[in-house]
């Protein structure tokens, strides 16, 4: 592998405006395309917007559905891989915030968001104690977490076990916790020898406030680029040598094996 751009995408997807939203998402993945982005992630939920009501299963459908094929027909289309989680609706009713890495190939692996925030459960149904999303990509093996799943240094490491070495995490990060996000996506990073790539919401929608502070981080723990606020694009160059670099330098995963470890 060589080094590569990846981009995370920084917006607000209105609440229900699932059309609306989806030519953003567009209009975002082909300029970060146009800059040689060779993997974008979204923030979370970014196709129906990030809400908590029952009116959320009108606009959400099984995979792949309008969202899926919209990613697929990006990727297919731009040679790009693309990640974000949407919400799906199973045969059973009950909808869950899935993640979805999508390759020029198609959906190449899927996982439903565990680490449920406040008032999630009442309206999500969680994901399976040992799933995770992650899988070969073009550009190297991609895990993902979503959201508050990144407060939980388990989800992140078993990831990397799981061989990940870019984690992407879409988010929708509440303001009132920004300190933590800053701290928890560069202590991801540097736990694993990865590198992260944090797409947040930001600004108000649907009587929250999101943090912004899109971030992509290294594998030792350094930004190599963040949006404080607004909607938009941040870029970097990724580097596989530097994960090998990182995880030789500080060598956590190798050394796992000596202590005790929760699994999640």
């Amino acid at each position: 592998m060589t080094a590569f751009t990846a981009a995370a995408v920084q917006m607000t997807g209105v609440p229900f405006d699932t059309s609306g939203n989806a030519e953003r998402i567009e209009r975002h993945v082909r300029r970060a395309a146009g800059e040689d982005a060779r993997l974008v992630v979204l923030p979370e939920l970014c196709v129906t917007g990030y809400v908590l009501s029952s009116r959320l299963a009108e606009v959400s459908h099984a995979l792949p559905g309008p969202a899926g094929e919209l990613l697929c027909g990006l990727a297919g289309e731009l040679g790009t891989t693309i990640v974000t989680s949407v919400a799906v609706r199973g045969g059973d009713g009950r909808l869950r915030n899935t993640g979805l890495i999508v390759t020029p190939d198609g959906i190449a692996a899927t996982g439903v968001k565990r680490g449920l925030w406040g008032a999630e459960p009442d309206f999500f149904t969680p994901g399976a104690p040992a799933e995770q999303a992650v899988a070969d990509t073009p550009v190297g093996r991609v895990g993902v977490a979503i959201c508050y799943e990144g407060g939980f240094p388990e989800v992140a490491r078993n990831l990397a076990l799981a061989g990940a070495r870019i984690i992407a995490l879409p988010a929708a990060f509440g303001a009132a916790r920004l300190h933590a996000w800053k701290l928890m996506t560069r202590a991801r990073a540097l736990e694993n020898g990865c590198y992260l790539v944090a797409a947040n919401t930001v600004g108000p929608s649907a009587g929250l406030t999101f943090c912004g502070h899109s971030t992509i981080v290294d594998p030792h723990g350094a930004r190599q680029a963040v949006l404080p606020e607004g909607e938009g694009r941040i870029l970097a160059r990724l580097d596989p040598d530097v994960v090998d670099e990182a995880r030789a330098a500080i060598p956590y995963l190798r050394d796992l094996h000596r202590v005790a470890t929760p699994g999640f």
